[in-house]
Parts: C-alpha cells; sequence; structure tokens
C-alpha cells in the first residue's frame, strides 16, 4: 500500500482533527506495510492541546458529579458499538492477534464503566478534633493530566488513566506511542461524539520532542507514565523538578511458582499466556518459571510441546502469535537468547527469528541460565520464557525476590496455606494464585521496587487525580 492510500490523521484536539506537516508513519509488523499517516504534534500541538484542556477542565469539574457519570456511561456504549473497529486498528498497527485486541478492547470499555459510576463517590471523610471544631476533608479534581500511553495495549492502557482522571472531574491530554496513535485518537474520536465536552479528552502523537514538551509544561498538573524504566526515571525527574504528582508503571521480570500438588494443566496455560499474550510484549508477563523439582520434567514435556504447537501469522489472521513490534526489538530479543546460549543456557524450543515476512520470533523456551544472567534479569520484551528448577519453599521465594523489579507473580498449588504463605513472602504488587491474569479494574495494579510508583485501577487511582483538602471550622461550645 502507498503512502497516499493510507489514512492521514492529525492530532484530536478540542473535539476535532487537526493536521500538521509534520508526519510519521505507522507500519504493520506482521508485513512492513504502512498502515497510517499521523501528524506529529510537536510543542506547537501541545500548546493548543493543553489551551484547550485547561479552558474545559473547570467546567466539567463543576457539572454535578451524577451527570458525569451519565457521560461516561454513555461513551461506554458508543465505544461498545466500536470494538471491532477498535481491535482491528490496535491489531494493524501492533500485530496483536485480533481475539486478543477485542478482549482488550471490551476490558477498556469495564473501566468507562467502572469509573462512570465513581463519579459521586469520591468522597472525604469527617474527623474527629474536639466539641469545638468541625474537621473534614474533601477530594478537590487535580486539574490537567497528562498521560504517556505505551504501544503494547493502547486503549486498556488508555482508559486505565483516562477513565478515573475524567471521573473525579479532570482533562486529560494523551501522547500515545508513535507505533499505536490512531486507535487512540480514535478514542478521543467516539469519545467526543457520546458527549464529552470537548477539550476534555485530547491525543498529540508525535516522537520524544512532543513527550518532552507535554511533560515540562506549568499546565500540566499530573503526570500518568508507563513504559520503560529508563524513560520512566526521566519523567520522574521532570516531575520531581516540577513538584507535580506522578504516576509510573514500568517494567518487570515477574515470577511464576509452579509446586509439586499445583494443577499442572492450569499452570502449564498460564505459561503459554506469558508467552503469547500480545505476543509476550507485555510488562508483567512471567517470563521466569521455577518449577519444583518433583514435577519440573512432567511441566517442561507439557510446556514444550505446547509452544511447539503454536501457530505463528499475522494478527489480523488471529493466529496463536503474531509478531513482535520492530525490527529493533526482534534483534534485541535475539541478542538476549544468543548471550544465554553463549553462557551455557539450552533453548528447548525456538531460539532464532521466525524465518518469514515481518518481525516474528519463534516462541522460546530456555532452561539452565544462571540467576544473575541477563535473560534472567532484565526485560527481554518478546516470547521468551525460561526456566528454572527448585528444592523447597524458601528456596522459591529467595529466587523469586532476586530481581530489581515486582511488578507481578503467580503461584501454583492446591496447598491453601503455601499459597497463602508465598503470596506474602514475594515482594511483587499483584500475586494471582491458580490463575494467570486476574486483574481486575477494581483492583490495584502497581509495581514494587523499580516497577513503578503508586497505583493505578480501583479507588486507588482516584487519589492520584484529585488533590485532598482538610477544612477545620471553628464553631465555638453550645452556651447553657
Amino acid at each position: 500500500m502507498s503512502e497516499g492510500r493510507v489514512p492521514h490523521r492529525g492530532m484530536f484536539v478540542d473535539g476535532d482533527y487537526h493536521r500538521r506537516n509534520d508526519t510519521f508513519r505507522v507500519t504493520d509488523p506482521s508485513t512492513g506495510r504502512p498502515v497510517a499517516v499521523v501528524t506529529s504534534a510537536g510543542p506547537d500541538g501541545v500548546d493548543t492541546a493543553l489551551d484547550a484542556a485547561v479552558a474545559a477542565q473547570s467546567e466539567w469539574a463543576a457539572i454535578d458529579p451524577i451527570e458525569r457519570g451519565r457521560i461516561l456511561r454513555q461513551v461506554a456504549r458508543e465505544l461498545k458499538r466500536h470494538v471491532d473497529e477498535l481491535a482491528e486498528l490496535a491489531t494493524r498497527a501492533i500485530g496483536r492477534p485480533l481475539g486478543q485486541s477485542k478482549g482488550l478492547v471490551d476490558s477498556a470499555i469495564d473501566y468507562v464503566d467502572y469509573y462512570a459510576g465513581m463519579t459521586d463517590k469520591v468522597e472525604g471523610e469527617s474527623l474527629p478534633v474536639g466539641q469545638t471544631n468541625q474537621a473534614f476533608t474533601r477530594r478537590e479534581p487535580i486539574g490537567v493530566s497528562a498521560q504517556i500511553v505505551p504501544w503494547n495495549a493502547p486503549v486498556l492502557l488508555t482508559f486505565r488513566g483516562v477513565a478515573p482522571a475524567l471521573a473525579a472531574g479532570n482533562a486529560v491530554v494523551v501522547k500515545p506511542s508513535p507505533f499505536a496513535p490512531r486507535v487512540i485518537l480514535t478514542l478521543a474520536e467516539i469519545a467526543s461524539e457520546a458527549g464529552l465536552p470537548d477539550g476534555l479528552f485530547n491525543v498529540v502523537p508525535g516522537r520524544v520532542e512532543t513527550s518532552q514538551a507535554l511533560t515540562t509544561d506549568d499546565r500540566v498538573d499530573q503526570l500518568t507514565f508507563t513504559g520503560s524504566v529508563s524513560t520512566g526515571q526521566l519523567v520522574g525527574k521532570t516531575a520531581i523538578d516540577r513538584v507535580v504528582p506522578t504516576v509510573l508503571e514500568l517494567g518487570g521480570k515477574s515470577p511464576a511458582v509452579v509446586f509439586e500438588d499445583a494443577p499442572l494443566d492450569d499452570a502449564v496455560d498460564g505459561a503459554m499466556q506469558a508467552m503469547t499474550m500480545i505476543n509476550g510484549q507485555v510488562c508483567f508477563a512471567t517470563t521466569r518459571v521455577f518449577v519444583h523439582e518433583d514435577v519440573y520434567d512432567e511441566f517442561t514435556r507439557r510446556y514444550v510441546d505446547a509452544v511447539d504447537a503454536l501457530e505463528l501469522g499475522a494478527g489480523i489472521d488471529d493466529p496463536d502469535l503474531g509478531p513482535v513490534i520492530s525490527e529493533d526489538a526482534l534483534a534485541e530479543i535475539d541478542q538476549y537468547v544468543q548471550a544465554a546460549i553463549d553462557d551455557g543456557a539450552t533453548v528447548l524450543t525456538g531460539g532464532r527469528p521466525a524465518d518469514r515476512e515481518g518481525t516474528f520470533y519463534e516462541p522460546t523456551i530456555i532452561e539452565g541460565a544462571d540467576d544473575d544472567a541477563a535473560i534472567s534479569c532484565e526485560e527481554v520484551f518478546g516470547p521468551v520464557i525460561s526456566l528454572y528448577e527448585f528444592a523447597d519453599e524458601k528456596e522459591a521465594i529467595r529466587r523469586a525476590n532476586d530481581t530489581d523489579y515486582g511488578l507481578y507473580a503467580t503461584v501454583w498449588t492446591n496447598t491453601l496455606d503455601r499459597a497463602h504463605r508465598v503470596a506474602n513472602g514475594i515482594e511483587a504488587g499483584s500475586v494471582m494464585v491458580n490463575q494467570y491474569a486476574g486483574s481486575r479494574p477494581q483492583t490495584p495494579f502497581g509495581g514494587y521496587n523499580k516497577s513503578g510508583l503508586g497505583r493505578e485501577k480501583g479507588m486507588q487511582a482516584v487519589d492520584h487525580y484529585t488533590e485532598l483538602k482538610t477544612i477545620n471550622v471553628e464553631i465555638g461550645s453550645v452556651e447553657e
């Protein structure tokens, strides 16, 4: 497809698209062919978007919270009518299997519904301070939230931050990844068509200069970032310099711990989800799988057989596994694998780029890597899983915690007290027992250590998008 025939989308600001001369291409990693040409907002576009957000926010904050909820529910209903369209846009941009894209769009709509129901429940509390004073707290909108959203789950991760921010009475400016801007532009367009007032949900595509202009602007009152540790550290330093609240959801090197009494079919299925969900490109993927020595051989046999049966293909064809996001990502994944092999690890299946069009990496299982090897310590971000054998509970917990991260973990056992002990012992923001993906809109999500700051989802997310004010009134005493 020639560039002249692909859709051209401007930035979405104040309820409408705005084109600029500076553009970039978005390509399908399954084929390398262009799927969109998108305006790069740059500093001038960011300035326009922030003007619109500031102008719209105070009126939105003044609306009756029940009415804000009604509007957000209308947005959710309108999004529901566009699930197939949004799923295809995401899949064309990032190569994720189409069925996964549909499921994640549905989940994203759940976020909008959930926070629509929270608009009139952003509450303060009464504080006991004595008979002559009346003290209470209230939560007030923080203002304008700038949100930098990654490419791997663009719809879900957009609304994970945008929905609570809007529910609390704020305006939002979203900067999408250059790999997947079009679907997020479409989200803002749909929200506008559903009745969300102009200026509340603005989208400024672009590259580094767009992000820098957004995060350093004094009109931004709060920052939300999801992405790599290195970039998150830069965003965090900017937030510290400006003294604005920040939510950082960064990387992970998550463990799965499979005990000898685990439901083995379920544990293998969990490891398969870690391999195939978004083609292995998920921050919380359990890429370190620790298996008890009594069932290690059986688990490994089943896992290798299941992985060998995976079908690779273009995301739009809804295969088991699609491509990774780019040529650079493909090369980086292969570097990790080859370094592990050089250091003595064994590849049980896969272990190289697939011999086909597009940026595909063969689904790969590795065993025998040292705990301090790069592949054991660093986020590979691809369909590569490492297996490790352990002897007892204490060893499993110690090795699971031997990481700079702490985002997620899974524990597989049918012993109830062990499940609780191990879940309590693992240092991670979320621990799933006998399930892989148990997170919901109402369950807080975030990490320990270098996996980030703050918690998204649940009631806790609203804390990031509000300021807490304490009011203390001298009321005197009743005269007798």
